[in-house]
Formats: structure tokens, C-alpha cells, sequence
């Protein structure tokens, strides 16, 4: 799936913008809304929170052990059937593959901690200023249809794109 990040002035055109996309076939559990004006959200019935801090929406932390994880299990299993080290050298080949794991962790993390960063900045300088940010998770056959209709709509501005791997949308 993808990330899409859109922005607009007022939570009533998040509202409009949210009935145009759920008619699209995007449901609550995909769009949700960050603004400053936690009351404006709940009046408008919408799915939002007052701070991207709150969400868990940046999550290079789990992408990273995921990763990492991954890794290792590839490396053991690449040893284990292509390999007569973990015949003879058990120990060092878990080993190897967890301090494999454990390096593609420290560079996922530190890449995805500065994206993430990025991210945080970018979102926090658009609600300082009064907009409110809208993200919608959207499955690459839907992608270009929500991209299609929002850049129609004229208080939709598109702020950015990327993947949600481990991170949803919070409840």
C-alpha cells in the first residue's frame, strides 16, 4: 500500500475531501486527519488526532526490527541449505546472522529516523500554520484514481508519498 499526504486550509474541506474518497472506496480505517483544533475533528466526524506524535503513522523503529529480523532468518536459512557452515560451525553462523540482523537494523533505523524526522517537521510546520493534514492509505490499484480526483479538487494540495509497511493507520 501507499501513503499519500495532502493538505488543505479548514477541517471542512478535510470533511468534503473525506466524503469525495470514501465514495472512492476508501473506508475510516484509511484516512485520517491531523489538526490543531481537536474539537473541529469530532464535530466534523472525523478520524484524526491533534499531533502526528501521537500516532504511531512514523514507525522506522518497527520497520527496522522487521527488517533486521528478516535478515538474520535469511541468512540462517541461506547457510543452512546452501552451506555446510551451520554443520561445523553452529554457533558462529547464528552469529553471523544476528549481527547481520543487528547492522541492517542500526541503518534502517538511523535512515528511518531522519526520514521520519523529515516527515515530522514537514507535518508539524503545516498544522503550526493552521492546515490540516489529511493521509489516506490507498492499494496501488486505487492509487491513481485517489490521485486523479484529489488533484481536481482545489483545496487539496499534495504534500508528499510513501509506504505505510508497519505503521496503519491508528484506530
Amino acid at each position: 500500500m501507499k501513503r499519500l499526504f495532502y493538505s488543505t486550509d479548514s477541517l471542512d474541506d478535510a470533511e468534503m475531501i473525506s466524503n469525495e474518497v470514501h465514495e472512492l472506496g476508501i473506508d475510516d480505517h484509511h484516512f485520517y486527519v491531523l489538526s490543531r483544533d481537536e474539537n473541529g475533528i469530532e464535530t466534523h466526524h472525523l478520524h484524526g488526532s491533534t499531533q502526528i506524535e501521537k500516532t504511531q503513522i512514523l514507525s522506522a523503529r518497527k520497520r527496522a526490527f522487521l527488517l533486521a529480523g528478516i535478515t538474520a532468518l535469511a541468512l540462517i536459512t541461506f547457510m543452512y541449505f546452501f552451506t555446510d557452515w551451520t554443520n561445523k560451525f553452529l554457533l558462529q553462523a547464528l552469529a553471523a546472522s544476528i549481527i547481520g540482523g543487528f547492522v541492517v537494523m542500526l541503518i534502517v533505523r538511523l535512515a528511518g529516523k531522519s526520514f521520519d524526522e523529515y516527515f515530522q517537521i514537514l507535518v508539524n510546520e503545516h498544522l503550526d500554520a493552521g492546515d490540516v493534514i489529511i493521509i489516506i492509505d490507498v492499494k496501488k490499484s486505487q492509487t491513481h484514481i485517489v490521485e486523479t480526483q484529489l488533484e481536481g479538487h482545489p483545496k487539496a494540495q499534495f504534500i508528499a508519498d510513501s509506504s505505510n509497511l508497519s505503521s496503519p493507520i491508528p484506530d
